[in-house]
């Protein structure tokens, strides 16, 4: 099943909507502007910003209709969300953390229990001395291989 994500860019009363990581198989022209095309079980990070207010979402698209997954504004249908975030400052980290994962991983390979993970972090749900070590079990393959060059040091005094 295909997932459209609407893009639009800044106009008058308009939100300016984009893709922050995921590639689209196809993108096709609505009457509002861009619309992005997405295969099944594909990562994806969008965001809505209007006036003052960002929306960042990361979610990932299904292969049926499921009426008790999430609907986001600009998504159709409906789709799996792993985490959103609500403020500028929090979805500039978003990016942030999708271009490092980007230039040394897949972001996509990743489980999505990583990016929950990530979302519990980013809500301010855990003390500060915790936070890494949610992101990073050492146990996992996944985390060993995150936790290379300058971070490695990081990990092996928090273990």
């Amino acid at each position: 099943m295909n997932t459209a994500v609407q893009l639009r860019q800044p106009g008058r009363d308009a939100p300016r909507c984009e893709l922050v990581y995921g590639t689209p198989y196809a993108q096709v022209t609505g009457k509002l502007g861009a619309v992005a095309l997405f295969s099944s079980d594909q990562l994806v990070a969008y965001r809505i910003h209007y006036r003052r207010k960002t929306r960042l979402f990361v979610f990932k698209t299904l292969e049926v209709d499921d009426h008790l997954a999430a609907r986001l504004p600009g998504v159709s249908p409906r789709v799996r969300l792993l985490f959103d975030v609500r403020t500028p400052g929090r979805a500039r980290l978003v990016r942030g953390l999708f271009a490092y994962l980007a230039r040394a991983h897949d972001p996509s390979v990743l489980p999505d229990s990583f990016y929950v993970r990530v979302g519990v972090v980013l809500g301010g749900h855990l003390p500060a001395h915790k936070i890494l070590l949610s992101l990073l079990d050492p146990q996992s393959n996944q985390a060993a291989n995150l936790c290379t060059g300058p971070a490695r040091e990081h990990c092996d005094r928090l273990q």
